[in-house]
Parts: C-alpha cells; sequence; structure tokens
C-alpha cells in the first residue's frame, strides 16, 4: 500500500488513500494506480513543483509506496526481499519507483537507473529481478510520447542525483531495454560531453541543450535488446508507398507474392534484385521525407507557416511497432547472425563464443492486412517530433545484410544509438536475445561503443520481452539477470 506523501522537508505525511480502491477505479494497473493518486495529489495542491526545474534540479522526494501486479514477465511490484517506494523527481512531468532490499546487502552499494521513454515503467522485469538480487533499482516514468530525447534528460538525471544522496550508494548504472536502449545512449554521450554531443553541422536536428546542462554522469551502462532510435524507425518506412496518390507501387511491394511474398507459409524469401530495388527506393524516399520536414522546419521558423511552434507531419507506411516495411521480418536471411562470435548464453547452462544467430520465427505478415490503416501503418507525429526522433540520413547503398546494416549515416541523428555509443567510454554491457531480430543492431551499437570494459552477450531463446520463444530455451529469465548480476558485481568493476 502506498502509505505516505512527503512535504517540502521530505517529512512524510499520512495522506494517501487505500491502494485498493485505487486498483477499483484504474482497472488494476500499478502505473495507473501511482499516476492517479499523483494527479489527485497535485490537483489537491498537496504538493508544490517547479514546472520547469533545472538539469541538476531538486532532488526526488519520496512520496509512498506501492504494490501490485506486473507486465509480462508478470511478478510482484512487493516481496518479502525488497519493497518500493514512488518518488515524484521534481515536477509533474515525471515520476519513479524505487526498488530497495529489504535487507541491503554488499551490492546495495550499486544503484540502477531504468528508463523508456513515454512510458510506464514501474513493474519491468528490471526492477524486480535486480532487486531481487540486491541493488536499489529507481524505475523512472515519463508522461507524454515521442517527445524529443532531450526532454526526458533531466529527470533522469535527478533520478541519479537521488540514488547517489542514499546512504550507502557508491556507484550508479543506468540501464535501458528496447526503446530505452536508444534513449539511454544519448543520455549517456551527452552526460560525458555535455549538449554538443547532440549538436553540429553533421545532426538533421541538433539538440537545443537547454535542458542538458550538468547532468549527473553515470558510472556504467547496460543495453538490454535495444533498438537504433531513428534507423529502427527509418527501416520501415515503405518505399512502395507513393506520397503524390498515397498508391502503391507493385515493383516494391513486400507484400505481393510475386515479390517473394508467401502468405500460405507465413514468410518470405526475397530476391537479391528485389532487396537491392526494395533498399534503394527505401532511403530515396527517406531523404526526401527529411528534406519536406527540413522544409517545414524553416517555414515554422520563418514565421509563413500556419502555426507558430510546430505542424502536424504524417508519413504514411511507417511504423514504429512491429509492422512496417522491413524485409527482415518475414525474410530471416535478414538480420541473420552477428559478424563474430560472442557469448551465448545456453540453456544447459553452457556459455561458448560463437556466431549468434538469430532463431525469431518469421514475422510481419499480419500486418499486411493492415497496409490502409492509420495507426499501425503511419508515423502520425509534427515536423519538431520527427526530425529528432525519426531522422536520419541515408546514402543509395543503404541495406540490411545477414549480419550488417550499411548505408547509414549513424551520427546524422541524435536519437541514433550507435551514433551516440561513439561518445560512450563508461563500462558497458550489450545483451541480445536470440529470438528476435535486434541481434545485429545489438552488435553494431557495441561495435560502437567507445568503452575500454565492455562485453556483449546474447541470450539463447529469448524474445524481447526476455521470456523464452520455446520451451526448450529454459529460464532465459533468470539466466539474462544472473548475467546481468555478474557483470555489476564482477571485482573492480565499480
Amino acid at each position: 500500500m502506498a502509505r505516505a506523501l512527503a512535504n517540502g522537508n521530505n517529512s512524510p505525511t499520512s495522506v494517501t488513500p487505500d491502494l485498493a480502491r485505487l486498483r477499483a477505479l484504474t482497472g488494476g494497473s500499478v502505473n495507473a494506480k501511482l499516476s492517479l493518486l499523483c494527479a489527485l495529489v497535485l490537483s489537491a495542491g498537496a504538493l508544490t513543483l517547479n514546472a520547469q526545474p533545472p538539469a541538476g534540479g531538486a532532488p526526488a522526494q519520496p512520496v509512498g509506496e506501492g504494490e501490485g501486479g506486473g507486465r509480462a514477465p508478470p511478478g510482484p511490484i512487493q516481496s518479502d526481499r525488497f519493497r518500493t517506494q514512488y518518488l515524484r523527481l521534481g515536477s509533474n512531468d515525471a515520476e519513479g519507483l524505487l526498488y530497495e532490499p529489504v535487507n541491503p546487502g554488499p551490492k546495495a552499494r550499486i544503484a540502477i537507473v531504468y528508463s523508456f521513454p513515454g512510458d510506464n515503467n514501474f513493474d519491468a522485469p528490471p526492477g524486480r529481478e535486480l532487486a531481487n538480487r540486491g541493488y536499489r533499482v529507481l524505475m523512472v516514468n515519463h508522461h507524454g510520447v515521442d517527445e524529443s530525447p532531450e526532454v526526458y534528460g533531466p529527470s533522469i538525471s535527478r533520478g541519479i542525483q537521488y540514488l547517489r544522496g542514499l546512504p550507502g550508494v557508491q556507484r550508479v548504472v543506468i540501464i535501458g531495454h528496447s526503446g530505452g536502449g536508444h534513449l539511454m545512449t544519448f543520455y549517456q554521450n551527452v552526460a560525458e560531453h555535455g549538449a554538443a554531443a547532440c549538436q553540429g553541422p553533421q545532426k538533421v536536428y541538433p539538440c537545443q541543450g537547454t535542458r542538458l546542462q550538468g547532468l549527473a554522469r553515470p558510472d556504467g551502462i547496460i543495453l538490454l535488446d535495444a533498438a537504433l532510435g531513428a534507423p529502427h524507425r527509418m527501416s520501415s518506412l515503405d518505399p512502395a508507398m507513393n506520397d503524390k496518390d498515397r498508391k502503391r507501387d507493385p515493383a516494391l511491394d513486400m507484400f505481393l507474392p510475386a515479390n517473394g511474398y508467401d502468405v500460405a507459409a507465413k514468410r518470405a524469401k526475397y530476391s537479391a534484385d528485389f532487396a537491392k530495388r526494395f533498399y534503394a527506393a527505401q532511403a530515396a524516399r527517406n531523404a526526401r521525407i527529411v528534406d519536406r520536414a527540413l522544409e517545414r522546419l524553416h517555414a515554422i521558423e520563418q514565421g509563413s507557416a500556419q502555426f507558430t511552434d510546430d505542424e502536424p507531419f504524417v508519413v504514411a507506411g511507417m511504423s514504429d511497432t512491429p509492422a512496417g516495411a522491413r524485409l527482415y521480418q518475414p525474410d530471416l536471411a535478414f538480420a541473420a547472425h552477428t559478424k563474430r562470435p560472442h557469448t551465448l548464453l545456453k540453456a544447459d547452462g553452457s556459455q561458448p563464443e560463437v556466431i549468434v544467430a538469430s532463431v525469431r520465427p518469421p514475422t510481419g505478415m499480419q500486418f499486411a492486412a493492415a497496409l490502409g490503416t492509420l495507426n499501425v501503418m503511419s508515423d502520425n507525429s509534427t515536423v519538431k517530433r520527427f526530425l529528432a526522433n525519426d531522422a536520419i540520413r541515408t546514402g543509395p547503398n543503404f541495406a540490411f545484410t545477414a549480419d550488417d546494416i550499411v548505408g547509414i549515416d549513424w551520427e546524422s541523428s541524435m536519437n541514433s544509438a550507435p551514433g551516440n555509443a561513439d561518445g560512450i567510454t563508461v563500462p558497458a554491457l550489450v545483451m541480445v536475445m536470440s529470438c528476435h531480430y535486434l541481434v545485429v543492431p545489438g552488435e553494431i551499437i557495441f561495435d560502437h561503443l567507445a568503452s575500454k570494459d565492455k562485453t556483449f552477450a546474447a541470450v539463447e531463446g529469448a524474445v524481447h520481452g526476455f521470456t523464452p520463444c520455446r520451451p526448450e530455451y529454459g529460464d532465459t529469465v533468470k539466466r539474462l539477470f544472473d548475467y546481468v548480476d555478474g557483470w555489476l558485481s564482477k571485482a573492480g568493476r565499480f
């Protein structure tokens, strides 16, 4: 149960309603319960918050404790091994849930910040899994979706500062999963080098940097099946879509049987010729769309647009969901395996050094029926949000191969995980789930890391959400977080 709210002096005040009633009001979601609780308190004027605190601004303050169920894999937010406490992170646009061991041991000196852009993170697996293993973990939750990466920086910084103020904490490590991977590489790069890391003429859309001064610097970074950011979104762009009349070009349609799409087998086999034409057209359409967004940005800045701050920007045939025009989803010949041997965590407990193969099944076929739907097969954004999150430069040689992605200017987007990895020097762990399509992207991020102490490992048979894709792969969640535990607690690292 959430029990207390903090006043301005950090001393608890008992004003919290029963969470069972909140569960009934919000359908059982702990995220909704805590968000509603915060909203009720804020609307009642119980807390005074800064609307735009500085990056190193007011520290987080305890607000109470929470309990409830979690997302896949399911698990408690409260247990006999750890407790949780709800925090406000200096303003009403971010909040946190702190996991702490009931009986802190030597590992509690290492604290972890987990975050994901625009998502409810309180019950994500890293919190309970690492708290069960003795670490303090702060799950940072942001309000709002698809904001520029720099919007999220201050709350992550305040979370790090809060953890450094806890008794016994000596090191703070950040951790990102999926979209949190490109968020956290952005954060780490800027924390190490300042706003200059996301600015400069090479960027399609440089960061403003006003929120990025004096960000708290983490001591290490962990990436779990990290997405690439803007390159991942760009890879969903459908080259068969004609931006003028919205008609599809059958010569570039990856969902037509004539081009290698097998509806009955639920997979595809694209020829080298089709793939070459597809990727060249995808890169060309991407360049046109980026240029169109920059033209609209110029109009906004010059005052000749309808709106003075931003304007709607819709890209048909582009998706940040598992949909999109990605050849590597139905055709497993693309993004199939790593270039070099890496540690593979197998179900039998062995950890051989091997070329890591993706064992994922073909996917994306079900989205052929959704080609005309707005919510699934379009990017409904604004000019500035598109440029900040999705825009990246591609060349005519852009392509996915069996073990690489070529023809992308990784440094041209501030939301590029490989581009930001170039500036990361702290100890880094990159882990990929072999029953997903991020094995090759994970190796690319790893190769770009400037860290002298960096580790790459794959969990055999784990899906993107860490569970096994087939029973024979065993307890992939335990193998994953046992390995993270071993990496964190290695003598001399932190």
